[in-house]
């Protein structure tokens, strides 16, 4: 299952029609290289797709020491729960033959087209074909995923459904759908969860807007008496002849990083990416800083460096809002983060967060005012939405001071801990 080639496609800004963007070629040992077309590069409005990794110039493109891949081209594939998705279709049951690998490329040409940025993968280089997805009720679409995801046969008239989580990142059970005026990725619960996990991220996601960030519109579904949590896409917008799209990149590639190297991933390096590249550096920095101390007072201790990302504007990036902050229950205190607090720590502590505030372009008396407001909001808001939206009393004796307000988060800052809540 390998192609040697395929052709990268992209939306320009304000087109709902894609343009070839150039070629994509594998060689043997599945290392990636690139070429602008010469039709892109003579286009008066074409610009890189990510300058530090695909500069707008001819001849080919080679990844960062390190890399195999483009990471800028890996945030347009599909994710741990694509990927489980394309499997499932390629192999159903039966288990793979010796040597049956799926590479990269299989990847990237077997996923929905409707995918993540403004980028797509296609086999021609002068025909754009999408991979349509088709239509599916939630009901449908859930179900599918909690076959899925509890190993359960699938009937070939779910099959179809499926499809719609294979252009979406993330490892949890999803998919895309499209509304009238918006497209949205619906997250689902599986009958896996030993939590509500859906209803914990709704809560997160609110409380984060509540106190003045800048994060994706969610709202909390019914589909077949089960929780869907709807988030309404940022990288696209209508247009008057279709969906425009948003040129993304995670905050992995904005750190020159892939998975191999995700655990050097860290909040001071990418502010300094910030700083370099970024449209509004004292605006966006502040705003980074405010979702790392949420982060860390709510519990999301998943906040890896595909959990952030940036739209690229020319050769610039700018923060996009905030997605994927769920908090997790831990049976201790202590708890270690997906990226990096300061350059050398991960533990979850506002201590932390408050010695690396200069990083960010923030003063002490800044930072500690950010504390100090999300901890008030969060202890006045907490129980009042958990209640609105019918949380169960054990979901919520899990998250309190277990996730959200851990004592633990405040060592070295006791003043902080309301003590009250």
């Amino acid at each position: 299952m390998t192609a040697s080639k395929c052709y990268v496609w992209r939306w320009l800004p304000g087109a709902t029609e894609p343009v070839v963007a150039g070629e994509l070629r594998f060689d043997a040992k599945g290392r990636q290289s690139f070429v602008y077309g010469r039709s892109y590069l003579e286009r008066g409005n074409a610009g890189p797709i990510y300058e530090p990794e695909l500069p707008l110039r001819p001849g080919a493109h080679e990844p960062i020491d390190g890399l195999d891949h483009f990471s800028c081209l890996r945030d347009a594939a599909p994710d741990a729960w694509g990927r489980r998705v394309i499997e499932n279709r390629l192999f159903g049951r039966k288990e793979r033959a010796a040597g049956e690998d799926v590479d990269e490329s299989t990847y990237l040409l077997h996923s929905g087209s409707d995918r993540t940025g403004a980028l797509d993968f296609q086999e021609s280089a002068s025909e754009y074909i999408p991979r349509e997805l088709g239509t599916a009720s939630l009901v449908e679409l859930h179900e599918a995923a909690e076959r899925l995801a509890t190993h359960q046969p699938i009937p070939p008239e779910l099959e179809e459904a499926l499809n719609h989580g294979t252009s979406i990142g993330g490892a949890r059970p999803k998919a895309a759908i499209t509304g009238e005026n918006a497209k949205y990725v619906a997250k689902f619960s599986i009958s896996t969860d030993n939590f509500q996990i859906v209803k914990a991220e709704y809560v997160a996601m609110t409380l984060a807007a509540r106190l003045g960030m800048n994060v994706a519109e969610v709202s909390l579904e019914k589909s077949a008496e089960k929780d869907v949590l709807l988030v309404k896409r940022f990288d696209r917008q209508p247009g008057t002849s279709g969906w425009c799209r948003r040129s993304i990149v995670s905050a992995l590639t904005v750190l020159g990083l892939d998975e191999k190297w995700a655990r050097e991933a860290t909040y001071p390096n990418l502010v300094d990416q910030l700083r370099i590249h970024g449209l509004a550096f004292k605006k966006d920095a502040t705003e980074l800083f405010s979702r790392l101390v949420f982060n860390v007072l709510i519990g999301n201790t998943d906040d890896h460096a595909r959990n952030h990302s940036f739209f690229v504007e020319g050769n610039t990036i700018r923060l996009t809002p905030a997605y994927d902050i769920t908090p997790f229950p831990r049976a201790g205190g202590e708890a270690s983060h997906g990226m990096k607090i300061t350059q050398r720590s991960n533990l979850s502590r506002i201590r932390l967060c408050l010695e690396t505030a200069p990083e960010f372009g923030l003063s002490e008396d800044e930072a500690r005012s950010i504390v100090e407001a999300q901890v008030r909001g969060i202890a006045e808001n907490f129980d009042g939405l958990c209640e609105e939206i019918g949380m169960a009393q054990t979901t919520r004796s899990q998250l309190r001071r277990r996730a959200v307000l851990n004592p633990d988060v405040f060592s070295g800052c006791e003043e902080l801990n309301p003590k009250e809540w």
